[in-house]
């Protein structure tokens, strides 16, 4: 038996070798990911690139609330919303959206009170957001229970701004449009 001797590697082609198999390597990795960044819009990484780079729907105009509280302090302090109501963001003012629009008035069988609201409003046309004090009330006492009636966070009255922001620039988003409070 003849043992084949295989010639001994030098260092410069162990090391070309080694720069062939790394490059292929590299590019395994880096073809796909420039397809993916290239083509592909909606796959992790490039649907955080699509936030950066779209600028939304700026032909639409949107309303949106901020929720404020009256301290007894005397103070007018900004309130998040999930902090009162412990829901997630949006289901917080898609609510408060709802309840502006009075939605819950169009209900093909509405609550009891709803009802009785629109048979005492008859063909009078109701203001929009009439159910938005019971709303505020209800936030307003959730908070309060948080802190004690000496201290100086507890709200004395809450109130719920919408603005508007017409759209079609970045600028421009804080059209005052209506407020409604509440004394607690």
């Amino acid at each position: 038996m003849s043992a084949r001797a295989t010639p001994p590697l030098n260092q410069t082609s162990i090391s070309r070798q080694l720069r062939r198999k790394y490059f292929l390597l590299t590019l395994g990795f880096l073809l796909p990911l420039t397809w993916a960044f290239v083509r592909t819009r909606n796959l992790y990484p490039v649907a955080s690139w699509n936030v950066m780079t779209q600028g939304g729907q700026l032909q639409q105009s949107c309303t949106y609330f901020v929720l404020r509280g009256e301290t007894v302090s005397g103070e007018v302090i900004d309130i998040p919303a999930i902090s009162v109501s412990n829901a997630m963001r949006s289901r917080n003012w898609g609510m408060v959206a709802a309840i502006a629009r009075n939605e819950s008035l169009k209900l093909p069988s509405p609550h009891p009170k709803n009802a009785e609201l629109l048979t005492k409003a008859g063909a009078t046309p109701l203001p929009e957001g009439v159910r938005m004090n019971d709303l505020l009330k209800a936030w307003g006492e959730s908070y309060n229970s948080r802190h004690a009636a000496s201290s100086p966070t507890h709200l004395k009255a809450i109130r719920l701004d919408a603005y508007q922001w017409p759209g079609h620039e970045y600028s421009n988003f804080r059209l005052f449009v209506q407020s409604w409070r509440q004394e607690l």
